[in-house]
């Protein structure tokens, strides 16, 4: 697997452990991962974590899966989880990922990476031979990243792409979500939100796949805030079907604002009139529909997520 991405950067020149949680915030983290699930576990958890949260600000090192990470609780809703509750986090889809990537050479492609917390999960996880390329294009999220990679010693199994994913190559506008750093999305051509914004690469999948010099993809997780389409759709109509990843993740969440879907004239549904989409969107629904029809079984649906099998 190539990587150009891994060179050390300026992100930090504290070494990891320079901010283990310490003090009343400490405790109560301790407390908080301590609980053990089910009522009335969970509720006290909770109220650890909210106590914890109070105190634990900024940069926090921590171990997660056995992975030493650096995480900013206060910016991001997923460090938050990932720091203060990690077996709830996500806990369904990481079942089966786990599972998946016990397989010998496991190569887990995570587009839409944030943190890295399903990368790093899979790093923890995977045999010998296993290969995991993270994508996130917010510059300062990919920098946190190649930092918590280095700090595992995981630079010749883990590579960071600093790039968005979109139908086309080239460049765009990265929204910076202003309270989650994880809500971050590609603006469509010519369109405006008044939200700040970073100039950022663009590439397609087929170009991620060539970089990173990888013959196959086990896995492929794809968050990208209702871009999935434009990630997914280019990749396998134009790849060989045996270049087809054997899973996917893809975040089906439906966007707030109520619209109700329409059929385009030449293609699947699209939402209309949807607060956080742009104009010609795939819906979930027709996303869904459409891996079906290439043989995509899916085998489980949570909250955020569609899990699939290719048959």
């Amino acid at each position: 697997m190539r990587c150009r991405s891994n060179a050390v950067e300026a992100f930090a020149t504290d070494p990891w452990g320079a901010y283990r949680p310490r003090g009343w915030g400490g405790f109560w983290l301790m407390v908080a991962r301590a609980m053990p699930g089910g009522w009335p576990w969970n509720r006290f958890a909770l109220l650890a974590r909210r106590v914890a949260r109070g105190r634990l600000t900024g940069p926090v090192d921590t171990r997660v899966w056995g992975q030493r990470l650096r995480l900013f609780p206060d910016r991001s809703v997923s460090e938050a989880r990932i720091l203060f509750l990690p077996r709830s986090w996500d806990r369904e889809e990481r079942r089966l990922l786990g599972e998946w990537a016990l397989a010998p050479g496991f190569t887990f492609m995570d587009i839409g990476a944030n943190v890295g917390g399903y990368s790093f999960w899979v790093a923890s996880r995977m045999a010998v031979g296993g290969r995991v390329v993270a994508v996130e294009p917010n510059p300062s999220l990919a920098r946190q990243l190649r930092y918590n990679v280095r700090a595992n010693g995981a630079g010749d199994r883990m590579c960071v792409v600093e790039a968005a994913v979109g139908a086309e190559s080239g460049t765009g506008a990265l929204t910076l979500g202003a309270r989650n750093s994880g809500e971050n999305r590609l603006l469509g051509d010519g369109e405006s939100t008044g939200e700040a914004t970073v100039p950022v690469r663009v590439a397609t999948l087929a170009d991620l796949v060539d970089e990173a010099g990888i013959d196959r993809i086990d896995c492929l997780k794809v968050d990208v805030e209702g871009g999935e389409a434009e990630v997914i759709q280019p990749f396998l109509t134009d790849a060989p079907r045996t270049a087809w990843p054997k899973h996917l993740i893809v975040e089906l969440k439906r966007p707030s604002g109520g619209g109700a879907s329409r059929r385009a004239a030449d293609g699947p549904a699209v939402e209309a009139g949807t607060a956080n989409q742009r104009p010609g969107q795939v819906s979930a629904e027709a996303l869904e529909e459409w891996l079906a029809d290439r043989g995509y079984v899916r085998v489980l649906r949570t909250k955020l997520n569609g899990l699939f099998r290719l048959a």
